[in-house]
């Protein structure tokens, strides 16, 4: 049962990332990178329930933005690039006991690394549409935007996984 309400509440808040992403945010013209509520929003679930958890939202978000028109890139290199990025925010676990700054922080330097594994692999496939020198300010301008997300989303997402799955977090 803990399983299936957390399956169930990680998907609601994917898709709903996902839409938000694709048909709110990315049509703005954002100065720099389009902000990342998909990657805050694993993050935040990575943060709640750990990497096992973060790894499949990331794979699975990324699959679902792949998948949304307009897809673009290479299948499969945001996939991999948020499976590690979930994984690896997963093990610091229990923000509980970490400060919003510091998961906050975490966030940020996800957000900047997801850009540049992504630029770098995009460049080794030969994705034309890299431009190296708009890769700084989308690095920059994809932190900012993923801690500003971050500071409401990770709280947001901590209360709502301990009210629907309350069995995951003993006292």
């Amino acid at each position: 049962l803990m399983t299936v309400r957390r399956i169930v509440l990680c998907a609601i808040l994917i898709v709903l990332a996902v839409v938000i992403e694709v048909t709110v945010l990315a049509p703005l013209d954002f100065p720099g990178a389009t902000p990342s509520l998909v990657l805050v929003t694993v993050a935040a679930l990575a943060f709640a329930f750990g990497s096992a958890t973060g790894s499949a939202c990331g794979f699975a978000a990324v699959l679902l933005i792949d998948l949304a028109p307009p897809a673009t890139g290479t299948l499969g290199i945001s996939a991999l690039i948020l499976t590690v990025i979930g994984y690896a925010l997963g093990r610091v676990f229990d923000s509980d006991s970490r400060p919003l700054v510091v998961t906050t922080l975490l966030t940020a330097a996800a957000a900047a690394l997801a850009i540049l594994a992504g630029a770098a692999l995009g460049g080794l496939l030969g994705n034309p549409r890299i431009v190296w020198g708009d890769v700084p300010v989308m690095i920059l301008t994809g932190a900012l935007y993923a801690a500003i997300l971050a500071l409401p989303l990770v709280p947001l997402v901590r209360r709502l996984a301990r009210t629907f799955v309350p069995e995951a977090f003993p006292r």
